[in-house]
């Protein structure tokens, strides 16, 4: 039996076709790889963009005063590039009881937060609150810093000025038959022509003011003496003579008409004066 003759055309057209198959296999199969590694970000690169930077510091206030127990310092790094919108916090600390000032802080922050095509501002603020969480002291001025290649390396000091408490303001105090009954006075007496008026503290004072408040009297409790529907105060001292003496009778006051329980009449230094009363 003969054997196959192979002429060199057809063994060329054999293989030439098992090449370009094979061929097309290979190129399928660069098609489908990524590209260089020399295009993506080696580890370096990386590790550098992730770097932790430090801004260290010390925060202070200028009063003589120690800080209250429980409160809580907050330093706080923000991107304040922008006026007409709100800051960006890249780094913030909490310190809770911080002791005394100045009180040291530490802000850790990525490299790659302040790495920027364009120039970016940066601030640090503080504030320390009480163990209510109100505000005590916070920082009223801009304290701009330096980061990345810029930083001068030095600490921050931050200035907190202290916030005024929102204590509501104290009433007046009273004055008059309203004020003498809040200290206490059991009974006032008021007259006109001159104008007077009596407080009776029990077992502390009489107070009378007289000639439209131009001469005050003030005497110990002497004790009341009860002669029938009558109660009667006397009392001298050294620069005053003062006697009350005060009767269960109606009384209308002589310039408003307002009705009073009783009639009193007060003697001071020998002078007579006439009017109106009532317990408190």
């Amino acid at each position: 039996m003969r054997s196959p003759i192979f002429t060199h055309r057809s063994v060329s057209v054999l293989f030439g076709s098992a090449g370009i198959a094979a061929l097309l296999v290979l190129s399928g199969c660069d098609q489908g790889k990524p590209e260089s590694d020399s295009q993506q970000p080696t580890v370096a690169e990386q590790s550098e963009k992730t770097e932790q930077q430090i801004l260290s510091g010390k925060a202070m206030y200028r009063e003589r005063m120690a800080m209250p127990e429980g409160a809580t310092l907050t330093v706080t790094l923000e991107d304040v590039s922008l006026a007409d919108a709100p800051s960006t916090v890249i780094a913030e600390q909490h310190i809770d009881d911080p002791g005394q000032v100045p009180v040291p802080f530490t802000l850790r922050y990525a490299r790659d937060a302040i790495v920027h095509d364009h120039p970016m501002a940066y601030a640090v603020r503080a504030e320390i609150r009480g163990a209510e969480g109100q505000l005590l002291w916070t920082t009223t001025e801009r304290h701009t810093v330096e980061l990345g290649e810029h930083a001068s390396g030095e600490d921050v000091t931050i200035m907190l000025q202290r916030v005024a408490s929102e204590q509501p303001e104290a009433a007046p105090p009273k004055t008059g038959m309203a004020g003498a009954r809040e200290a206490g006075a059991t009974f006032w007496a008021v007259g006109n022509e001159p104008g007077w008026h009596l407080a009776i503290y029990p077992e502390e004072k009489l107070v009378f003011v007289g000639d439209y408040g131009e001469t005050t009297v003030t005497t110990p409790d002497p004790g009341a003496q009860t002669e029938g529907t009558e109660t009667i105060y006397q009392t001298n001292t050294e620069t005053a003579q003062l006697k009350v003496e005060i009767s269960e009778m109606a009384c209308e006051d002589t310039m408003s008409g307002e009705a009073f329980e009783y009639q009193v009449k007060v003697t001071s230094n020998e002078q007579l004066y006439s009017g109106c009363g009532r317990d408190l």
